[in-house]
């Protein structure tokens, strides 16, 4: 097949993460002609092109925001929906004589992906990668039953955790929903010495659904502890304003302890200084960090909201909790017992491999589109 894929970025976040391993591997195995689209020309484009996959650049507007007030909203949504028609109407030129066989959109927050599929007679694969109205506080500039109607003719929404699969199914029941877990490149088990748990990584775009702040008040707990020599670090960008916050927080309460590294290039070199993974982030919709820690060997604290749950093993390579108290609980539990945390980081390494592998991720796409390209 002859596959146009839509993402919505440039940068090498988790969704373009799991994107690129996908469309390096379609490569490798010659089966699927691989095109895609994205918005701006930046290291995600460079790095596709580098792979030898066609990159073409055009607008991709997003068919949903964050809801704050109606009229700006309407506004918008008017300019949105505009924009979105001229880059349909784009596309479908460029791709309307290249023989598509079918469009694979990399996120739900477009809907760029749907209008072109069904423009182009062509079938459409859409991953769902995000709780984009509970996480992010998102509202589409479209009627419910036109976002319906996207939803439930795809020919597949491909569900990246069984959270997000369940919300879909409830909400769009005719829609054919599948739950494929994304994946990280194997690598071999990492030697880590039996050490003191002491620096802690948060790799989160900065927003307040991911709840950096709540890592710093936890911070500031341990210190009350008496706590010294550990530190909190936080790898991504973001929200400006977020993280103006965040760094005001840290200033106001002599938490000399917290670092901002910015966008991190090599995530893997990173985490061999570090002891333990966060992720906190509400209604996190998977969570390739996640995984990332853990084949790192390194023990994950996350909170038991979305996803998280389905990827750390309380009490075996990890620990869940619920709150500020809890999330603090559970450092100074780890800060105490470096052997509950070497063993959770093998035990985490060791799932990781078995479970959440490019490979697996990449099989199972593939295998979908065989048996869907095959009615």
């Amino acid at each position: 097949m002859r596959i146009v894929f839509i993402t919505h970025y440039d940068n090498m976040y988790g969704a373009n993460m799991a994107l690129k391993e996908l469309l390096i591997r379609i490569k490798a195995e010659g089966t699927h002609e691989a095109i895609l689209v994205l918005p701006a020309d930046g290291m995600f484009a460079e790095t596709m092109r580098s792979a030898g996959i066609e990159v073409y650049v055009c607008g991709v507007t997003q068919w949903q925001a964050i809801w704050r007030e109606p009229v700006s909203f309407a506004v918008k949504s008017a300019k949105r929906r505009k924009a979105m028609d001229a880059e349909v109407t784009m596309l479908y030129e460029h791709f309307k004589d290249r023989g598509i066989d079918a469009v694979h959109s990399n996120s739900s927050v477009i809907g760029t992906g749907a209008m072109l599929a069904e423009k182009l007679g062509c079938r459409h694969f859409w991953h769902i990668r995000e709780f984009a109205h509970e996480h992010y506080g998102c509202e589409y500039f479209y009627p419910e039953e036109t976002v319906k109607r996207y939803y439930e003719s795809a020919d597949c929404l491909i569900a990246i955790s069984d959270a997000i699969k369940d919300y879909m199914r409830e909400k769009y029941p005719s829609a054919n929903v599948v739950r494929i877990y994304d994946g990280i490149e194997k690598a071999e088990k990492p030697e880590r010495p039996l050490r003191e748990v002491r620096n802690f990584i948060y790799i989160s775009y900065l927003f307040p659904a991911k709840q950096q702040l709540e890592l710093l008040k936890a911070a500031a707990e341990l210190k009350k502890k008496g706590y010294k020599d550990f530190r909190i670090i936080f790898a991504g960008g973001g929200d400006k304003a977020y993280e103006k916050k965040l760094k005001a927080y840290a200033a106001k309460h002599g938490l000399k302890e917290a670092e901002f590294m910015g966008y991190v290039n090599d995530i893997p070199a990173l985490l061999t200084e570090c002891d333990a993974g966060i992720m906190i982030s509400d209604h996190e919709g998977f969570g390739l960090a996640t995984v990332e820690y853990m084949r790192a060997g390194l023990p994950v604290i996350g909170y038991t909201s979305g996803a998280t749950p389905e990827i750390v093993r309380d009490s075996e390579t990890g620990l869940l909790c619920t709150d500020l108290k809890e999330l603090s609980d559970k450092m100074d539990m780890l800060m105490k017992d470096k052997e509950l945390a070497h063993s959770m980081g093998d035990a985490g390494y060791e799932r990781a491999m078995k479970c959440f592998t490019s490979e697996i991720n990449v099989s199972a796409v593939l295998e979908l589109y065989r048996s869907i390209g095959g009615r």
